[in-house]
Order: C-alpha cells, then structure tokens, then sequence
C-alpha cells in the first residue's frame, strides 16, 4: 500500500511540476499588441499641402481630422500614436490653420 501511494504522490508531484515549469516559459514569450490611433501622418503628405487649399482639399489629402474643436472650426488636430506595450511609443502632431476655409498655417 505505501509503495502506491508513493507512485501517487510521485506522479502528482511530477505533474505539478510540468504545469509549473510550462506556464512559466509560457509567461517569458509575451506578445504586446502594436496599438495605432489616428491619422498617420507622412512626410511626403504634409509636404503636398499647399496654403491656399480649401477644407475640402485638405481632407482628401489627409481624411478627417481627428479632433475638430466646436469653439474653433477654423483648427484642425490630426494626431497619430503608435504604441507597443509601455516601453515604446511615437506621437506624431499636426496643426492646421484656416482663414476663410482656406489653408494658412501648418504646424508640425
């Protein structure tokens, strides 16, 4: 009866053991999900716009902008965030300025 009891015991300690042993190198292999939000915004994109460009101009370029403030319609804000975890991240600001529904300021 011991010697059974004995292979029992074994057996769970051993088992035990593996899962143990598999969740932690499991653990070590972590995939962190690259989150992007908002317009990406590309060098050659903001170089193609021109001050005199109508709204409409401008967001065929660019789409829509991500924030628009009610209390100021003649700013845009396009921002981009790429992020990986919370090791590494990239935001990316652009600003632009109408007068008349026309391009007159862009800021990056």
């Amino acid at each position: 009866m011991n010697k059974i009891m004995n292979k029992i015991f074994s057996n769970s300690i051993s088992l035990v053991a593996v899962t143990v042993l598999s969740f932690l190198l499991t653990s070590c292999a972590v995939y962190k999900l690259e989150i992007q939000q908002g317009n990406s915004i590309s060098n050659e994109t903001v170089s193609q716009l021109k001050k005199g460009m109508s709204k409409a101009e401008v967001a065929s370029l660019l789409g829509n902008p991500l924030m628009q403030d009610n209390f100021r319609s003649n700013r845009w804000d396009y921002i981009y965030y790429i992020g990986r975890g919370r090791s590494s991240s990239k935001q990316q600001n652009l600003t632009l300025i109408f007068a008349n529904e026309q391009l007159v300021q862009v800021t990056k």
